[in-house]
């Protein structure tokens, strides 16, 4: 959100006294996207190397992992309480984006191979939300979410960083990780039944890790795998909610 919009919607909010937002109770459910960026760390310090020989220095040291802009889709289904601000929904996100990062051999000085891979995240979520009342048609609400993120790494390419030689096609990998996620928003009523949102979202999706197998040069080979750990994503959604 450019700064002259968030001051904007912040005088907007400001201007209106909070209070309890008690819609109708019942069912809902919507359609949502989102768009943003991810940040995550590695402390692998053995990747590529021999699973069997684990000679000192031969695996790879992972150094600047950097995701790029991702982009998500996803849907949502619950219930609103009667008389109740609360409501609870269930929530699936399917988010994409690419990530790549450097692994260097300190049995190999000077040798760094550059990794590109395409990271997905597919997550379910049981959520808790509460909204306050700005107007009749508009309410600003918070949710916090907890659940399960299945990460998968696919196309996962390894390149001589210097010359750009290709070097192997290392095999993907899927895993399950705890998943949590915080979202603050505002929601606004465009017909009875239908409520269009705008949100913030920052989530703990765990973590990513390649295959043991790479093919290339070498043939295929057995390795260590590449660990990419405690990924957290922020994103911005919209959401158009139908309730019945």
């Amino acid at each position: 959100m450019r700064p002259r919009t968030r001051i904007l919607a912040i005088t907007f909010a400001a201007s209106f006294p909070f209070t309890v937002f008690a819609d109708e109770p019942g069912f809902f459910a919507g359609l949502d996207v989102s768009g943003g960026t991810a940040h995550g760390r590695s402390s692998t310090k053995d990747g590529g190397g021999n699973p069997f020989t684990n000679t000192p220095g031969a695996g790879g040291k992972v150094d600047h992992v950097k995701f790029k802009d991702t982009t998500g889709i996803g849907g949502h289904i619950g219930y609103r309480f009667t008389d109740s601000p609360l409501s609870a929904f269930i929530s699936y996100q399917h988010i994409r984006g690419k990530l790549g990062w450097d692994a260097s051999y300190s049995l190999f000085p000077g040798a760094v191979s550059s990794f590109d891979a395409t990271a997905t995240s597919n997550i379910l979520l049981g959520n808790i939300a509460y909204d306050w009342r700005l107007t009749e048609l508009t309410s600003v609400r918070a949710s916090v979410g907890l659940g399960v993120a299945y990460n998968a790494l696919s196309n996962i390419t390894e390149t001589d960083k210097q010359t750009g030689q290709f070097g192997s096609k290392v095999s993907n990998h899927r895993e399950a990780n705890p998943a949590a996620q915080f979202t603050a928003g505002l929601r606004h009523k465009v017909s009875p039944n239908i409520v269009l949102g705008v949100d913030a979202l920052v989530s703990y999706t765990g973590g990513f890790e390649t295959g043991d197998t790479r093919s290339g040069n070498l043939g295929v080979t057995r390795i260590n795998a590449y660990k990419i750990d405690d990924v957290w994503r922020a994103n911005v959604g919209a959401s158009l909610t139908f309730s019945f």
